[in-house]
């Protein structure tokens, strides 16, 4: 490996030494301007800064030219280079000065430019954001029968899968892309998909299998002189070794990886590096080297703000700290951990949810003075108006007059207090879903902790038990993440949720969705919350239960059915298993004791069905549907 790395360098050098060489010869400013921008590309796999300086050069060099294909390929060098440097805010400036160039010219470049954009809010946690730039790449690519770029952009969707943690969904993608790839020969976009192939499956613990796909990153990279990949390879080779329990092979490659992302400055990786290098330590027991590099780690992180790292590093400080019998830092580590992503004070909270609800009670009293008062104005009119027959013609016109005055002021003041109610209302919108944020947050600290707790239980029997419980905590947690995520404040979309909960049990249980098929009949409801939550966790256990025990050879049919009819909910849960010989209503097991006490709460009744595989049927007569009115 180390000659790898020596060829690879005097490889790239010769490059760099003949591009100055041409500079040097004093070309015309078109042909200095493209030697400037490829200098950006050769230093990019060798040095960012370096990269950064010629692709600013060439850049300016374009810009007093007449080539938009030269001008857009070089804002897009400086972009990379500023985005590999996590320069966020300059890599956008840059990409979308490399799209407006190339739509202005209809180039055929457009669908590159929408997917860096894509990329680059992905990296920055904006999903939302990423996923209309990925579309709208894809609908490009698809007009032009790009198979390659089908391929990228399938890559990218994997990347925004693995990131919210639906790895099956992930797998999918990054199996589709690397079809797609190797049918055309494209190595330098494999190494992509293995290396998030081989991230995934350590995230899954499926280490054994990570390792292959780590394995020929680490090859294919070294064949082709990809460093930086190489060097991301050592990575998760580490942390795949050290799941396996090889704990120096696993040092020896996080080391490795770190010396190179040092030598760029890309601190992103290095941290990274630390973590896996700081979990390695704690799996020796050597918790003074944990506490020294998780320092390191901690300050290295201030300059990213990457909170998975973040929250990661505090709970092996806890564990760290733990085992040194400090408990009154590791307590604090532990609570850091838990609370980093929190950015409001309950009290403070509280406080102006009280405020708002005075406030818009007091301005709805006023709405409805307002009301009175235009009614009591057109009483006196009617009485004015009897008592003024006589005089009907000349007082008619003077009335009218005085009435419509007074009810344009009138609806004036009322319009102007149902704006600020409108307000109101508006603001406490926003704090009931920064409320639905923070219970989705502390159902997740409560996931983290039973997470923490099931790693130092030996037994598997009760740490299975465990993973359940957080299973559970997870299906509540998604019902407050989906709220908050919508307009809809107190309503649930069934479909899109019992999707997301089966995905999610789904990559939890390591069920291969080519396998193992899922269908919906699912109608469209949006159930009220208090609905919907015991819902969840009866389909949360059934589905588990399902996936636990249904597809012992891997394969088989999994049908989810949820419908209303004659004023009740059916919900129906089959697959086509080996089915049960146990009596499962005499069953003391926790899963279905809950899943009958959740029924009485619905009032519902539900049978099982165990011929041709299970089949657990749900009646629900006490139920609310969502509505906005």
């Amino acid at each position: 490996m180390i000659l790898s790395f020596a060829i690879t360098s005097a490889s790239a050098q010769q490059g760099i030494d003949s591009l100055n060489t041409l500079l040097q010869g004093q070309p015309d400013p078109a042909k200095k301007a493209y030697i400037l921008d490829e200098l950006s590309y050769e230093w990019f796999y060798e040095n960012l800064d370096s990269s950064l300086f010629y692709g600013r050069q060439a850049y300016a060099a374009f810009s007093t030219l007449d080539d938009p294909n030269g001008l857009s390929q070089a804002a897009t060098s400086v972009a990379v280079a500023y985005h590999y440097l996590n320069s966020w805010d300059s890599a956008e400036y840059y990409y979308k000065e490399a799209l407006s160039i190339r739509e202005e010219n209809q180039s055929t470049r457009i669908a590159s430019s929408l997917n860096n954009l894509g990329v680059v809010f992905m990296d920055q946690e904006d999903y939302e954001e990423a996923i209309k730039y990925y579309i709208k790449a894809m609908e490009v690519r698809q007009l032009s029968n790009d198979t390659i770029g089908v391929a990228l952009t399938k890559i990218n969707l994997g990347l925004i899968f693995k990131k919210q943690g639906i790895y099956n969904k992930a797998l999918k993608n990054y199996k589709e892309a690397m079809s797609l790839l190797e049918q055309s020969n494209q190595q330098k976009h494999v190494e992509v998909v293995l290396l998030n192939l081989g991230a995934i499956y350590n995230t899954l613990q499926k280490y054994d299998t990570a390792a292959v796909y780590n394995k020929r990153l680490r090859d294919l990279a070294a064949q082709r002189s990809s460093l930086r990949n190489l060097a991301k390879s050592y990575v998760n080779l580490a942390n795949s070794y050290q799941g396996l329990g090889l704990l120096d092979s696993s040092l020896y490659y996080a080391n490795k990886g770190l010396v190179f992302f040092e030598t760029q400055n890309d601190t992103l990786n290095m941290a990274n590096s630390l973590l896996s290098i700081v979990q390695s330590h704690l799996g020796d027991r050597k918790y003074e080297s944990v506490i020294a590099n998780s320092k390191r780690l901690e300050q290295l992180n201030k300059s990213i703000g990457n909170k998975e790292i973040a929250i990661e590093n505090q709970l092996i400080l806890a564990k760290a700290y733990a085992a040194l019998n400090d408990y009154e830092n590791a307590y604090s580590k532990l609570e850091n951990s838990f609370y980093l992503k929190d950015s409001f004070l309950t009290t403070s909270l509280n406080e102006t949810i009280s405020d708002l609800t005075v406030k818009y009670e007091t301005e709805q009293k006023e709405s409805e003075i307002a009301e009175l008062k235009i009614a009591n104005q057109e009483a006196i009119i009617a009485e004015q108006k009897i008592s003024n027959q006589r005089n009907v013609l000349l007082f008619l016109a003077g009335f009218l007059i005085l009435g419509a005055t007074l009810l344009f002021l009138l609806l004036r003041t009322k319009s102007k207090s149902n704006a600020i109610v409108a307000k109101s209302l508006s603001e406490k919108e926003t704090l009931l879903k920064e409320i639905h944020h923070r219970v989705k947050n502390n159902l997740q600290v409560i996931s983290s902790l039973l997470s923490l707790q099931s790693r130092y239980i030996e037994d598997k029997d009760a740490q299975a038990l465990v993973n359940e419980g957080q299973n559970r905590v997870k299906s509540m947690a998604l019902i407050h993440q989906k709220l908050y995520q919508r307009d809809n404040l107190t309503g649930v979309d069934v479909l899109d949720y019992i999707q997301n909960l089966s995905s999610t049990l789904q990559s939890a249980y390591g069920i291969d969705s080519d396998k193992v098929k899922v269908t919906y009949d699912i109608d469209s409801l949006n159930l009220d919350v208090d609905t919907m939550i015991p819902i969840g966790l009866i389909l949360n256990e059934l589905v588990s239960n399902a996936f636990k025990h249904a597809f012992p050879a891997g394969e088989g049919t999994l049908d989810i059915l949820f419908q209303e009819k004659n004023q009740q909910l059916l919900l129906t849960v089959k697959d086509n298993g080996p089915g049960s010989t146990k009596d499962i209503e005499k069953s003391a097991s926790f899963g279905i004791r809950m899943i009958h006490s959740l029924s009485r709460k619905l009032e519902a009744t539900i049978d099982f069905d165990f011929n041709n595989g299970t089949k657990a049927s749900l009646t629900i007569s006490n139920y609310k549907l969502y509505s906005n009115k």
